[in-house]
């Protein structure tokens, strides 16, 4: 609470905290009327106190602004001291479920916007940074007052430090530039925003003003359009607000004044495509058809060009993102092909895409997607900074398929875009470390501390680093640590599989079966679905292993039961569904191995696997037949399949070993002259 402060003012209540810092209600004894005491950030302080531009504040005069009269230093802080405003923010109203007149709402979004304009226009520029609801007093006479500005007068040039942002109210680049200034010391590299800021809150303020509800994006920036929200409009006023709310700031109005004249223009522009609309009959039907025409042309290039194709490619998208989400990707493509047809140039719809090839586990067919179909895509129009989320994605399936060098390639492009995102520099150290930059990885590791990484996080990471040093022990504690600790699912797991791998490179990749399966199971009940995956296959895993070096029947049921549950989760993969093929062949249920089989051929296509399995089943077979009655017809018909698709895929393939052992069994059948039998 304000204790000391000057003999002229009498302090009556502490009234709020804005983004700048506390409010104060006071009496001013010589002027005798109310006042307000703003404390003033920090950061911003020095600044103040330094530099002549903060005079500005002193000397605007505006209807609908308070008027700032001094700057005063209590306690050791700096306080601004401006007019009380009487009245209610319309956050109070909001609150209490008021409903406004778009009449009303059009006429304070005039004077906001004149308000702005004002601003905008000082010496250096004042830009308010911080407009919302509980901002805007609406004083008894019905007029509108702005408060709670930042001291953006304090800084030279078009721009404003950013120093604090609303949620649902700031656009997205205030959001990613206070995100990088709260990791930044040096204040000269912070990030700024300018006027357009002000037009997106705007924008968004008036949306909340004629839905009741505070708009919220989605992950590319977008809020839902105002038009789609059932409320009752008019069109002209619903493409001006959802203009202001344009993510990228070069879509939006560009100005207060350009927005103000808009605004000021709706009535005549509406009016005129009223009149013309009612003119349907008589001798001047053609031309009145012709002016219908050019004004709806008119009216829908200004507010409703491509809205019904965006409201349907936006829709489409929602559902792509239900079917990731839910794991149900039965309609995807159907979604993405039309989606992607309707508006080849967004990023959303191939964003969606690639979300769903990573989590249906198809990371090779995620890499070529995302390589040819959007970074190699001349239609997308896309900017750099919208690419961070598709450069760790392509290096999450790189990472999948352990090629670690490529993975960290991406991982460092989505930090270069966004530099802020702890997560990114989390999975680049992974990454290094798996390529032996060990002290590359370190500093990421540090950089991802410096950004706010929980603690346990980093924990893990460091634990991937002593893995890669073949410190397996050491790496073992601090991931039994992390699997305890960490609130993070994804984490979690991880740290689970991580833990069963240093079991087996402290065993010699043999044994320690009990421990993993304990570990394996508690996480097996513990995590959602959607983070248990990568357990369930480790476990699945360990019991086949089990059942090899034991023979008993009993762990390869257990391992199939494992390896149907991923299927039952939707998750099943190739190699989900080879593994279960395996385990039948091991228990002797060739019909189930046959059938699977058959059916992965239809599902997958030709695969050389496919047929090498069915060649060994049908080996398996004849075994148990009696020597005369054995047949290798079929044996060698898939013998030759999967051979000729071995050697087309033959650079990848190289070291499978089976397929060596396969070959050696066709020789010996050829030459016992069994194929001809």
């Amino acid at each position: 609470m304000l204790k000391h402060i000057s003999d002229t003012y009498e302090i009556i209540e502490k009234i709020g905290a804005g983004n700048s810092g506390e409010v104060y209600k006071a009496y001013h004894k010589n002027l005798k009327k109310y006042v307000v005491l703003k404390k003033i950030r920090a950061e911003l302080k020095d600044v103040l106190n330094n530099r002549a531009e903060a005079d500005v504040l002193k000397n605007l005069h505006h209807p609908c602004l308070p008027q700032v009269f001094d700057f005063l230093e209590a306690d050791g802080d700096v306080y601004t001291v401006m007019d009380y405003i009487p009245g209610n923010s319309f956050k109070e109203y909001l609150d209490a479920g008021t409903e406004f007149k778009e009449k009303s709402v059009l006429i304070w979004a005039r004077q906001i916007c004149a308000t702005l304009s004002y601003l905008h226009s000082q010496k250096p520029p004042i830009i308010h940074s911080d407009l919302k609801p509980g901002n805007i007093m609406l004083k008894p006479d019905g007029n509108i007052c702005l408060i709670d500005f930042n001291i953006s007068a304090s800084l030279d040039g078009d721009t404003a430090w950013v120093t604090g942002y609303t949620n649902g109210y700031a656009p997205p680049e205030q959001i990613e530039a206070l995100r990088y200034n709260q990791n930044e010391l040096d204040h000269s590299l912070w990030k700024t925003i300018d006027r357009r800021a002000d037009i997106y809150s705007l924008g968004a303020v008036l949306y909340h003003l004629m839905t009741g509800k505070k708009p919220s994006q989605d992950e590319n920036g977008y809020v839902e359009d105002i038009r789609s929200r059932g409320i009752r409009i008019n069109q002209v006023f619903a493409h001006i607000i959802m203009k202001c709310l344009e993510p990228r700031p070069e879509k939006r109005y560009q100005s207060a004044e350009a927005l103000l004249s808009d605004l000021k223009d709706i009535e005549k522009k509406d009016r005129r495509y009223r009149e013309l609309c009612k003119k349907q009959k008589g001798i001047y039907i053609l031309v009145i058809f012709f002016m219908a025409v050019s004004a709806v042309l008119t009216v829908n290039g200004y507010f409703r060009r491509d809205v019904d194709r965006r409201k349907q490619y936006e829709e489409l998208v929602r559902l792509e993102s239900q079917c990731v989400t839910s794991g149900e990707f039965e309609n995807f493509e159907s979604y993405y092909q039309k989606a992607a047809g309707l508006m080849p140039e967004r990023l959303e719809a191939y964003y969606q895409k690639a979300l769903a090839l990573n989590q249906q586990r198809q990371y090779g067919d995620n890499i070529n997607f995302i390589n040819e179909k959007i970074l190699s895509n001349p239609e997308l129009e896309v900017d750099s900074e919208a690419l961070n989320n598709v450069y760790y994605l392509l290096g999450n399936s790189y990472e999948k398929q352990e090629d670690y060098e490529n993975a960290a390639k991406c991982y460092e492009k989505a930090i270069e875009i966004k530099p802020d995102n702890s997560d990114y520099y989390r999975d680049y150290a992974i990454a290094l470390a798996y390529t032996g930059e060990m002290d590359k990885a370190q500093k990421a590791l540090d950089t991802a501390r410096r950004q706010g990484l929980d603690s346990v996080e980093i924990d893990y990471v460091q634990g991937e680093i002593l893995y890669n040093n073949q410190d397996f022990q050491g790496a073992k504690e601090i991931f039994l640590t992390c699997m305890e600790k960490a609130q993070n699912d994804y984490v979690k797991m991880r740290a689970c599989i991580m833990t069963c791998k240093c079991i087996d490179a402290l065993e010699d990749g043999v044994g320690g079966y009990d421990e993993k399966i304990q570990l394996l199971e508690k996480a097996r009940k513990e995590l959602p679905t959607e983070y248990n995956i990568g357990v369930l296959e480790t476990l699945g895993q360990v019991y086949s292993d089990m059942g090899n070096d034991t023979g008993d029947a009993a762990y390869y049921t257990k391992a199939a039961e494992v390896f149907k549950q991923i299927q039952k989760q939707g998750m099943g993969s190739y190699d989900t569904d080879y593994n279960l093929v395996v385990l039948y062949q091991n228990m002797g249920k060739y019909d189930e191995a046959s059938a699977l089989l058959k059916e992965m051929l239809e599902e997958y296509g030709e695969n050389y696997r496919t047929y090498k399995a069915l060649a060994f089943m049908e080996v398996s077979k004849q075994e148990k037949v009696d020597v005369n009655q054995r047949s290798y017809g079929l044996f060698k018909e898939y013998y030759e399949k999967a051979e000729k698709l071995y050697q087309q895929q033959l650079e990848n393939n190289v070291n499978d070993m089976e397929m060596k052992r396969l070959k050696e069994l066709y020789d010996q059948a050829a030459s016992n002259g069994w194929f001809s039998s």
